[in-house]
């Protein structure tokens, strides 16, 4: 007993020891910290902070060439272009970097006082050259000499022309001046506009009609807008803002066909191949005889039109890309490929499965023509609460007939067919609405396939193997038997 007790009096006193010597830690560290703190704040110091609003130019020189970034208009009103490509759009974002960079900089570390040697810091041959003009009271100039990249890699040396000492700022503040002055060309070829007030209620992202050309299809693929979206009185089973009208009508898929429609607004290049291209650079580029056409249609009123040209060839002889050139923007683009959906996209990959999108509860009516037997069905009500249907004038199973008719829906379509044909349908299916419907009939062809003509036109072929299921199903539902989904 006595020996616990004694060990429980040593541990008590460890104890205790260890409690000293953390509040000795706890009282000694801030004395470090703020040590600590008070050299970085010596090492760091302001070269100059000026109003970004009193730049009247920005000369800059590097490897790439020299230019000049010149402001127009006073004040927070001012506006900054480059000259020599003042005919190009600019990217205002790069280019407010630029100025706002070139206004105000903070040195990290003096590395240097008096230098003797600048060569060993890069400063004897800079990587750029920028000279910054203020409109101040004092018209002030600053020019900065931007030499190497420092060995921690953050950091690059830099001198102020009249100030020998060497100085190490963060590379990302003054990286943006060792670019060519095309990236500030700005590479989106596209932006939605953004409404002109609160009171502006345009859509200005939705696209009223988009038209694709290619010489590998013989028909324009026409994407509109379902106007049908507007009318409140008509239940369309669309779950798409847009329709496909040509070379058929169909609803689109909004899943599939969203990078074709949504990839127009922020379409954005890799970069530039040509700047004011001639006829010859067109051509040379494949863009006088493009591989794809591309017109949107915005709502607002603009029209997008572009043209998609040559696969890019580059140093390593590897195709990487394509040649774009959009109207009124004088460039020749280089486009990643996956950016281009335009360029082999079939309406079948971008539609629903559903030949006919007419609401269950819009229906007025459907009659059915197979092997010389007819069932009329009249249907009633708006929905699930008043729905009923009768079969040849008598009460049927509405559940039932709902299964049937989504059988229907379900139609496949395995390749567009624009063939006519005379031969006489096996099976004929007349969708009615109160504002019309369509007219299905299915026609056998070669090959275990049946070509499916909708309102009058051969449009598509599907497997027998659908229409054969879909006769018997018929007999199914006669005998008030289960509708069997796959075929």
């Amino acid at each position: 007993m006595k020996k616990n007790i004694k060990l429980i009096i040593i541990i008590c006193a460890v104890v205790a020891v260890l409690a000293g010597l953390l509040v000795f830690l706890k009282l000694t560290a801030p004395e470090e910290e703020e040590k600590t703190t008070a050299e970085e704040e010596v090492k760091t110091s302001l070269l100059y902070d000026k109003d970004p609003y009193d730049i009247s130019s920005v000369k800059i020189k590097n490897e790439h060439g020299e230019y000049e970034i010149v402001r127009i208009g006073e004040g927070e009103k001012s506006l900054w272009t480059i000259m020599d490509i003042v005919n190009l759009p600019m990217n205002n974002t790069t280019l407010g970097t630029l100025i706002e960079n070139a206004s105000t900089l903070t040195a990290q570390q003096t590395v240097v006082e008096n230098a003797e040697d600048i060569s060993i810091y890069g400063l004897d041959a800079p990587s750029a050259t920028v000279t910054a003009t203020f409109t101040d009271s004092s018209n002030t100039v600053k020019t900065l000499i931007i030499g190497n990249l420092a060995p921690d890699g953050r950091n690059r040396y830099l001198m102020l022309e009249g100030d020998p000492n060497v100085y190490t700022v963060y590379n990302t503040a003054v990286s943006c001046f060792l670019n060519d002055k095309y990236d500030v060309v700005n590479k989106t070829i596209y932006t939605a506009k953004a409404a002109a007030s609160e009171s502006d209620t345009t859509d200005y992202t939705r696209i009223n009609k988009m038209t694709i050309k290619r010489p590998d299809i013989d028909y324009d693929i026409v994407i509109e807008y379902d106007v049908r979206l507007d009318d409140e009185s008509l239940m369309v089973a669309n779950s798409s803002s847009y329709v496909i009208s040509e070379p058929i009508f169909r609803d689109l898929n909004p899943e599939k066909s969203s990078t074709v429609m949504d990839g127009i607004f922020g379409l954005s290049a890799r970069e530039l191949a040509i700047v004011n291209p001639n006829e010859n650079d067109m051509a040379a580029c494949g863009l006088t005889e493009p591989a794809a056409e591309v017109t949107a249609e915005i709502n607002g009123g603009d029209t997008l039109h572009f043209v998609i040209g040559n696969e890019f060839i580059n140093e390593d002889g590897k195709k990487d890309g394509r040649y774009v050139y959009a109207d009124g923007i004088s460039i020749i683009y280089i486009f990643d490929e996956s950016s281009l959906p335009w360029l082999d996209v079939m309406p079948l990959e971008i539609v629903t499965t559903m030949f006919t999108s007419n609401y269950i509860y819009s229906l007025t009516a459907l009659d059915i023509t197979c092997e010389g037997k007819e069932l009329n069905f009249t249907i009633t009500g708006s929905s699930a609460d008043d729905f009923a249907v009768k079969l040849n004038g008598s009460d049927t199973d509405t559940d039932l007939f709902k299964d049937l008719y989504q059988f229907i829906l379900r139609a496949p379509s395995s390749e567009l067919y624009f063939e006519e044909t005379t031969a006489e349908p096996i099976l004929t299916i007349n969708v009615k609405t109160a504002s019309g419907g369509d007219l299905i009939e299915f026609i056998p062809a070669e090959n275990r396939q049946t070509i499916i003509r909708l309102n009058g036109k051969s449009t598509y072929k599907c497997a027998a193997a659908y229409a054969d299921r879909l006769i018997k199903n018929l007999e199914l539902y006669e005998k008030g038997e289960d509708i069997v989904a796959n075929w």
